[in-house]
């Protein structure tokens, strides 16, 4: 429990100098031509006496070193949008600095500050996590941020250093999935079987996804993210790139659903080791359907709400439904959608006839604890 509790106060310390590392790059105007600095507004003046600040302006603002500046504040007009909260004096914003055109720098105000809100719902997520589900919660949060952290430190990396995607998307997924299964359910023989089923699984993912995306002339092109990349970072695979975000968009549903069929198989066997492997997969089975069902729905629901915008912004353009599927960025997210749900749908066939052949005849000893962790999901 202590390993635990330190574990976790490291990964939220890592969390606060990531956040701190963010700012790193607000450098005092004298010391470079471009960049950002970070403080709080103390004054705000509009454009126009008796005015509203949402029309443009200036902000006094004091830095972090507790030095003042007067930024610009622009009109909301000049972005499209009228409807957006106004800056007001004590928030914590970003500031843009440039060379002026007649000398001297212009300094703008672009953004409020968001990682204290971010920092104080990673606390509310971790004491919710541990009041609910005790001390397998705060394995869980400590799974989660270990689990970024490859994805940070990791997976994008290598990425970006050129590596092949797949290739380090698939050696990512298994960390992740160590840290997923292992650590936060224990290790014993329900979740080793979940673990192989969940890899299996993986593997059978990526390969239609690579073939879907090949016959569905797929570029990685299709949206603005990937054109920057390109330009930036030319030694990027970018149809490897979706490969490797539809692996890991999908891990999660995976080992939730391989981590019950598992300990569903391995307490059938326990009660009735009499079982073939063959009826212990069909009982397994008829609770995988149940599950198939809410899990593909949670996840085609994931997809589409992270591409609502999407959708928004095609309704606008009035594009008929054909037209739309035909568009690459549109395209990309039917794939990922199908494809892994696809990838859900055989994990748990898999995991179950695995499991079934290991547990039948119940041979394999119990590990203290073992049949608790099917329940506790």
């Amino acid at each position: 429990m202590v390993r635990c509790v330190l574990f976790a106060i490291v990964t939220l310390a890592c969390a606060v100098l990531a956040g701190v590392g963010t700012s790193a790059h607000a450098q005092p105007p004298t010391q470079q031509d471009v960049g950002y600095l970070e403080g709080r507004i103390l004054e705000l003046t509009p454009s126009q006496p008796g005015g509203d600040i949402a029309a443009g302006g200036t902000a006094t603002v004091r830095l972090s070193d507790g030095s003042q500046v007067t930024a610009t504040v622009p009109p909301a007009e000049m972005f499209g949008v009228t409807e957006i909260e106004p800056f007001a004096v004590g928030d914590r914003v970003e500031l843009y600095f440039s060379p002026a055109p007649g000398g001297g720098r212009d300094i703008v105000v672009v953004d409020w500050i968001r990682r204290p809100t971010l920092l104080w719902l990673t606390g509310l997520f971790l004491l919710v996590s541990v009041a609910v589900a005790r001390l397998k919660g705060l394995r869980a949060f400590v799974a989660t941020g270990a689990s970024l952290a490859i994805v940070i430190t990791f997976i994008v990396p290598r990425i970006l250093d050129g590596w092949n995607p797949m290739v380090v998307s698939m050696v990512g997924a298994g960390g992740i999935l160590i840290l997923a299964i292992y650590f936060v359910h224990g290790l014993n023989w329900s979740t080793s079987a979940a673990l192989i089923g969940t890899f299996a699984a993986v593997v059978v993912t990526m390969l239609l996804g690579a073939a879907s995306m090949q016959v569905a002339h797929l570029t990685g092109l299709g949206s603005e993210e990937a054109m920057m990349i390109t330009l930036n970072a030319g030694q990027v695979n970018m149809r490897g790139l979706l490969l490797a975000g539809l692996l890991v968009g999908a891990l999660g549903a995976l080992t939730d659903t391989t981590i019950v069929q598992a300990s569903v198989v391995r307490e059938l066997a326990h009660v009735d080791p009499n079982l073939s492997w063959r009826e212990l997969y069909s009982a397994g089975m008829r609770v995988g359907h149940d599950h198939i069902g809410s899990l593909v729905n949670t996840l085609v629901l994931a997809y589409v709400g992270a591409g609502l915008p999407l959708l928004v912004v095609l309704s606008l353009g009035e594009f008929t439904i054909a037209r739309a599927l035909n568009i690459e960025l549109v395209a990309v997210e039917v794939v990922h959608t199908l494809v892994g749900s696809i990838g859900l749908i055989l994990s748990v066939p898999i995991t179950t006839a695995l499991a079934a052949v290991m547990f039948s005849g119940d041979k394999l000893k119990l590990r203290h604890g073992e049949l608790e962790h099917g329940h506790s999901h």
